[in-house]
């Protein structure tokens, strides 16, 4: 009797521990197909709202600038800048970074050069929303201004120069 209990025994434990390489691929199909975090996070949302950092530079402000300014105008007319590098005291960086809560998130530059006697002497931008975009995007429409931001343009004394000649003969 005692054989048989142990025979029994010993084929129960073979068939139990043989089964438990199917238990762990069904246990592992399951998981792949039962995600409970994703289940609840595709169904309840945690409340995130717009972030909105930098400095906001519109094409108005953009349109405003001259070279000749000095750093105080550019400083009234662009507020202080977002980034001051203590060894490029002649440069100043503008950015605008907004993350909305649905999305992409967006950024926008503006890089202004100065030369030794504190005169603007070139600016590069990438595309900027005018007021009235601008003040849209921030209360929440996301598709009132969409722009690449490969897009730079760079303004300096030449090209002004030269527009300035386009212009002046027409």
């Amino acid at each position: 009797m005692y054989k048989k209990c142990l025979l029994t025994g010993a084929m129960a434990a073979t068939l139990a521990l043989s089964g438990c390489a199917q238990v762990e691929s069904k246990w592992d199909a399951f998981n792949e197909w039962f995600q409970p975090t994703e289940a609840l996070t595709s169904i309840i949302k945690p409340y995130r709202p717009d972030t909105h950092q930098g400095n906001l530079v519109t094409k108005e402000m953009v349109d405003q600038l001259h070279l000749g300014m000095t750093q105080l105008q550019v400083q009234f007319l662009l507020g202080v800048p977002l980034l001051r590098d203590m060894f490029h005291q002649n440069r100043w960086d503008y950015l605008y970074y907004i993350n909305p809560r649905f999305g992409d998130p967006e950024m926008r530059r503006l890089t202004v050069y100065f030369d030794d006697t504190g005169r603007l002497t070139r600016y590069e931008f990438t595309p900027m929303p005018d007021e009235t975009q601008a003040d849209q995007m921030i209360l929440g429409d996301k598709e009132v201004f969409k722009a690449d931001n490969s897009d730079l343009t760079v303004v300096d004394q030449a090209q002004k120069a030269q527009e300035d000649v386009e212009q002046n003969a027409l």
